[in-house]
């Protein structure tokens, strides 16, 4: 049975010496009924229980660790509830904490880490090489999450003003730990200036390892507010799908079809971060029959509605050819969509049989 009970709030609350602030964590971590909290920008040098309490709630006093802030600037925290998980391991940087999160219910644990990453270019490349060191102090299902103060490429800023440097350095980063981002929903931006004319990016990321993925399989992120900061707050929800799943089904037929080899062998060749073995095997296994049905959905899956449409649309140039000569594209279109109907109609009868 599964267990829904890995909510995470990652927020950067921009300071929570200021008692608005303060109280608009609870009232977060209420609605969204999270049991994982990660906070960036806490401006705090000291947390104690009292704080953690008021905060996120009594569950939250026995696990959990911060990051104390430099004066006043950035400070993080990472808390657990105790009522589906135990927080240890910490081990922290400059600009992180990393934890092992074990989940009571599930018996499984895996590595969660919170960052807030700062604002001049040169701490950004320090930055950069820091998230690095990670790599081998995180266990193989591994989620990274909170303030980059960095973009992953140019679609995540509303203007062209980028450091293409930077976005180099930052996916070379990812691409050495072989973390990939989970989908934001919703939103495409989680931050802004608050100008007339704002300045909006996507600074704040969850990454995650393929075998946390394999762990979490519908993990879903959405950004739910900006409230009192301007950033918004990241809402993930997963959790550890013990339930029996469809077995794969492989057709025969799909040997024949053009982008079988293709869509086989891109995903099969991706880099496996697991050390195990027999662990590889199974992930490239799973991501082969998971590239497979989507690429039999895409090509295959729609077999009546693409004949229905080849036929509509090669009528309907046959009519317009009675009143008029076709243009030069309407030929050639006419022509492929009768190629393409043969086409279809031979993967229908290879399917049937």
């Amino acid at each position: 049975m599964a267990q829904p009970n890995v909510n995470i709030i990652c927020w950067n609350i921009r300071g929570l010496n200021s008692r608005a602030r303060r109280d608009a964590v609870p009232d977060i971590v209420q609605d969204s009924h999270a049991s994982i909290v990660s906070l960036q920008e806490t401006k705090l040098q000291t947390v104690d229980d009292a704080i953690i309490r008021e905060m996120l709630g009594p569950c939250f006093v026995a696990n959990f660790y911060i990051l104390p802030a430099d004066g006043t600037r950035g400070g993080l925290i990472l808390a657990v509830s105790d009522r589906f998980f135990t927080l240890s391991d910490f081990h922290a940087t400059p600009g992180s904490i990393s934890a092992t999160v074990t989940m009571l219910n599930e018996r499984a644990s895996w590595t969660i880490t919170g960052v807030y990453g700062p604002q001049g270019e040169q701490d950004k490349l320090a930055f950069i090489e820091e998230l690095r060191t990670l790599k081998t102090l995180a266990r193989s299902e591994w989620l990274l999450l909170g303030d980059f103060n960095l973009i992953t490429k140019a679609a995540d800023k509303s203007n062209t003003n980028i450091n293409r440097r930077l976005v180099g350095k930052f996916r070379g980063a990812l691409d050495f730990l072989q973390l990939k981002e989970l989908h934001l929903g919703r939103r495409r931006f989680t931050w802004s200036n608050a100008q007339a004319n704002p300045v909006l990016t996507k600074i704040d990321h969850v990454f995650h390892s393929d075998d946390w993925d394999m762990l979490f399989p519908n993990a879903h992120l959405q950004a739910i507010t900006t409230a009192c900061s301007d950033h918004a707050s990241l809402y993930l929800q997963g959790c550890v799908d013990n339930s029996r799943k469809p077995s794969f089904k492989f057709e025969e037929f799909w040997l024949r079809l053009p982008g079988f080899k293709d869509t086989v062998a891109l995903a099969w060749n991706k880099p496996v971060q697991a050390r195990d073995a027999i662990r590889k095997i199974h992930i490239k296994l799973c991501r082969t029959a998971k590239a497979l049905r989507k690429w039999q959905k895409e090509k295959v899956g729609m077999l009546g509605s693409q004949i229905a449409v080849a036929k509509e649309i090669i009528w309907l140039l046959d009519v317009a050819k009675e009143g008029r000569p076709l243009s030069d594209s309407e030929r050639e279109l006419r022509k492929q969509l009768k190629a393409s109907y043969l086409g279809l109609l031979a993967i229908q009868k290879i399917k049937l049989r």
